[in-house]
């Protein structure tokens, strides 16, 4: 992992993704409300558009490159680095900016994007998740005026988060610590997670379900095991096999999860001391109302 450096640049283009502006409105209103508390100034990039995720790249991998590159060349023209929560928009954009440098593969891609409408002549912008700038560039430790004393947390990073570490390169592909370090700064106890890059089945939720909830319920299964009073993430995907579908594996298998599920920024949010409802903690399936009377 990078050595934390004063941050040079304070403003990014920041793309939300469909999810965030639906589905996954908490980890949209967090972020937000924690980089502004950090002073990170996040301007949402103009125009932004779906980047295909993995349907797009099932259908045509030049297409789905073409979809994440629209939103890099975006970034480029508003001349600010491009930063994603969701880890799937991330990976997809940081794989697209790979691409884009590829004298094998720019040329067609770049003529898809030509017949969008848009027009690139300079990659000089990087693409980075909101953990990366969180855990590398940022002095939270200071800011921290609630710790999480008390709360055991499970940290889940999933399959794109932290993977391949040719795309990402800021934290280990296999043994990540980017969120564990961050969560053990506000203050909580980091349980020894071993499922933390297992995949949840969020790929195949649609396709194979059952074999989708046997994969997440393993992942909640562990945490259980180890006493954890939520997972940690930073997925909107994840989320929804983990939250969303947690009540249909508790039916399905006989099981009691009530376990809660928050993404980074809310519980970087809570050490920061602001109140839950602004940070979107409300807008949970699972109530979150357990980890907020632990730490009261």
């Amino acid at each position: 992992m990078k050595t934390m450096i004063k941050p040079t640049t304070t403003q990014y283009a920041y793309y939300p993704g469909c999810s965030l502006h639906t589905t996954a409105r908490e980890f949209d209103i967090s972020t937000r409300v924690v980089m502004k508390e950090l002073g990170i100034d996040l301007q949402e990039l103009q125009d932004w558009s779906c980047c295909g995720g993995s349907i797009a790249a099932s259908v045509s991998h030049d297409m789905g490159m073409a979809m994440a590159g629209r939103n890099v060349a975006l970034a480029q023209k508003q001349n600010l680095d491009l930063l994603a929560s969701c880890s799937g928009c991330y990976n997809k954009s940081a794989r697209a900016m790979k691409v884009l440098k590829d004298d094998n593969e720019k040329d067609k891609i770049m003529a898809i994007m030509s017949e969008m409408g848009i027009d690139v002549k300079d990659y000089n912008i990087q693409v980075r998740n909101v953990v990366d700038v969180l855990v590398n560039d940022i002095d939270i430790a200071s800011r921290v005026v609630k710790p999480l004393t008390g709360l055991k947390v499970a940290c889940y990073y999933g399959c794109l988060l932290t993977r391949p570490g040719d795309i990402t390169g800021w934290d280990s592909p296999r043994f990540p610590t980017s969120m564990d370090k961050l969560s053990r700064i506000c203050g909580a106890e980091v349980v020894d997670f071993q499922s933390k890059t297992s995949c949840c089945g969020g790929p195949i939720l649609v396709s194979q379900e059952e074999r989708a909830f046997h994969l997440t319920k393993q992942i909640l299964d562990e945490a259980k095991s180890l006493n954890a009073d939520c997972i940690v993430l930073a997925c909107p995907l994840c989320d929804t096999n983990l939250e969303l579908r947690q009540a249909d594996i508790e039916k399905k298998f006989n099981v009691t999860y009530n376990l809660p599920i928050i993404y980074i920024t809310e519980l970087i949010g809570l050490a920061l001391g602001i109140k839950p409802n602004k940070l979107g903690m409300n807008k949970h399936i699972v109530s979150v109302k357990p980890i907020l009377e632990k730490i009261k």
